[in-house]
């Protein structure tokens, strides 16, 4: 879990200093133009990263959340639920049942998940919620975007306690 956060967290960071890098390269550009050039020169504008705001809150109570402490705080499934029900019933009234293509157990905590066309926003507030509520994490995700405007297909292995 520590090394999705880190990995997430340099990530952002690289997009950040890539998106600086970008403007900081244009200005220079723009100052270090020759004198005789009558005509401007078309502006050249490094695109600014979009970051989904419950993304970053979903990864930011990850990496503060950590050891034996927030183990024991965290909330459990409810009694008689499985990891499998919860995950499945949650995704339903989160506007993701469509999406759900398959899953399945993996381990006696964990379960593996495929989501195909799901918009990313809702994968996340679902993440969040199923962290918040029911204690279960994403042990390990892959997103791929699709062509449509955000929509993603995703793998995910959620883990309990």
């Amino acid at each position: 879990m520590r090394r999705t956060v880190l990995a997430v967290n340099i990530v952002l960071l690289l997009l950040i200093a890539w998106s600086v890098a970008g403007y900081g390269w244009a200005w220079w550009k723009k100052s270090h133009a020759p004198a005789a050039v009558t005509a401007p020169a078309a502006p050249v504008i490094a695109p600014v990263p979009q970051v989904d705001l419950a993304a970053l809150h979903l990864f930011g109570e990850s990496s503060v959340e950590v050891g034996p402490e927030a183990a024991a705080n965290a909330p459990e499934t409810p009694p008689g639920q499985s990891l499998l029900g919860v995950a499945d019933q949650s995704a339903k009234s989160g506007n993701l049942g469509p999406a759900m293509k398959r899953i399945e157990p993996e381990g006696q905590h964990s379960a593996r998940v495929w989501l195909e066309q799901a918009a990313f926003d809702d994968l996340m507030l679902w993440l969040q919620g199923l962290k918040r509520d029911y204690g279960i994490h994403a042990a390990d995700i892959v997103i791929e975007r699709q062509e449509a405007a955000g929509r993603v297909n995703a793998r995910i292995t959620l883990e309990s306690g």
